[in-house]
C-alpha cells in the first residue's frame, strides 16, 4: 500500500490560500478524490496526472503548465481560462470539455479526444495536435498559427474566427467542418487538395492573390468576380460550399 503524506495544493494567484490539505499517496490521489471540489485558480505546473479520472472536476483557471496529463480522463471538465502550456495530454479524453480561453500554446495534444469540447478564443499556437479527435468542437476564434493538424479529425468542427495561420492540415479530416469561409489557411489547404487541372491558368493566378496577399473574398469578388466565383463553385463540388454560399447571400 502507498503511503500517504500530507499535500496542499496552493492557489496561482495567493500562494497562501490552501485550497486543498490532507494526505494522500500523490497529487493524482489527491484531485481525484476532490474532483467535484470547487478549486478554482489551483497550482499545479508539473504536475503528474498522466491517467488521473478527472472527469468533470472543476479546474477552471488551474495553472497545468507543463503538467503531465497524458491519458487522463478529463471528459466534461471544466478548464476555463486554465493554463496548459507545454503540457502533456496526448490520448487524453477531453470529450465536451470546456476549454474557453485557456492557454494550450505548445501542448502535447497528439491522439486527444477532444469531441465537442469548447475550445473557443484558446491560445492554440504551435501545439501538437496530430491525429487529434477535434469533431464538433467549437474552435470559434481559437488561434492555432502554426499548430500541427496532420491527421486531426476536423469533421463538424466550428471555426468561425479560427486564426489558422501557418497550421499543418496536411491529411486532416476537414469534411463537414463548418463556419470556415473566414480562414483563408482552410481555403488554400482545401484548393491544395484538388487536382491541378480542376482549375484554369487565370483561376491559378486567382488563387495565387490569396496565397501570397491573403485577399479576402470580398475583394476577390471585386477585383476577379468571374474567376472567383467559378473558384468557389469548384469548391463546393469538392463538399465545401461555404464560399459560394457567401457569395450568392452578398449578391442577393
Amino acid at each position: 500500500m502507498d503511503k500517504k503524506e500530507r499535500i496542499k495544493i496552493l492557489s496561482r494567484w495567493d500562494n497562501k490560500k490552501v485550497l486543498v490539505s490532507g494526505k494522500y499517496t500523490s497529487i493524482k490521489d489527491c484531485l481525484e478524490k476532490n474532483s467535484g471540489a470547487y478549486l478554482r485558480g489551483e497550482d499545479l505546473r508539473g504536475a503528474d496526472l498522466g491517467g488521473a479520472y478527472l472527469s468533470d472536476a472543476y479546474l477552471r483557471g488551474a495553472y497545468l503548465g507543463d503538467a503531465d496529463l497524458g491519458g487522463a480522463h478529463l471528459s466534461g471538465a471544466d478548464l476555463r481560462g486554465a493554463h496548459l502550456s507545454g503540457a502533456d495530454l496526448s490520448g487524453a479524453d477531453l470529450g465536451a470539455a470546456s476549454l474557453r480561453g485557456a492557454d494550450l500554446s505548445g501542448a502535447d495534444l497528439r491522439g486527444a479526444y477532444l469531441g465537442g469540447a469548447d475550445l473557443s478564443g484558446a491560445y492554440l499556437g504551435g501545439a501538437d495536435l496530430r491525429g487529434a479527435d477535434l469533431r464538433g468542437a467549437n474552435l470559434g476564434r481559437a488561434y492555432l498559427r502554426g499548430a500541427d493538424l496532420s491527421g486531426a479529425y476536423l469533421s463538424g468542427a466550428y471555426l468561425s474566427g479560427a486564426y489558422l495561420g501557418g497550421a499543418d492540415l496536411r491529411g486532416a479530416d476537414l469534411s463537414g467542418a463548418e463556419h470556415y469561409y473566414g480562414s483563408h489557411d482552410f481555403a488554400i489547404e482545401i484548393i491544395r487538395r484538388q487536382k491541378v487541372k480542376i482549375f484554369i491558368q487565370k483561376e491559378w493566378a486567382v488563387i495565387g492573390q490569396i496565397v501570397i496577399h491573403r485577399f479576402c473574398w470580398d475583394t476577390i469578388l471585386k477585383k476577379y468576380k468571374k474567376e472567383g466565383i467559378s473558384i468557389a463553385k469548384k469548391l463546393a463540388k469538392a463538399g465545401f460550399d461555404e464560399y459560394l454560399k457567401r457569395i450568392k447571400e452578398r449578391e442577393g
